[in-house]
């Protein structure tokens, strides 16, 4: 079985979350966003891995969604010049789309 992580920081806290092979959820948290950022994705990561009781090598796929962009854009705080790279497989690989319970995409 493979499993898929799921991660957003936002300006107030950092969830995260474990998905199976049938897309239910195993485990979550939700912990406070660290002022580093890092460190809290590095907490709410060692949660769900620690109570999914998952092997971390299993977990094929991690998706990383933050506000802290946003934020800081429409604050205008510790803003530098830097160059913006996305890199996405394509969104059909991480969480199916339904509607109406029947899934579409």
């Amino acid at each position: 079985m493979s499993y898929r992580l799921g991660i957003d920081v936002g300006g107030t806290n950092t969830d995260a979350v474990i998905l199976d092979d049938n897309d239910s959820v195993l485990t979550s948290t939700k912990t406070h966003t660290t002022p580093d950022v890092e460190s809290g994705i590095y907490s709410a990561v060692d949660v769900v891995l620690s109570e999914s009781g998952i092997d971390p090598t299993s977990v094929t796929a991690a998706m990383l969604g933050t506000t802290q962009a946003t934020n800081a854009i429409v604050e205008r705080k510790q803003l530098a010049r830097v160059g913006v790279v996305r890199l996405g497989y394509p969104a059909t690989a991480a969480i199916p789309l339904t509607l109406s319970g029947q899934r579409i995409w």
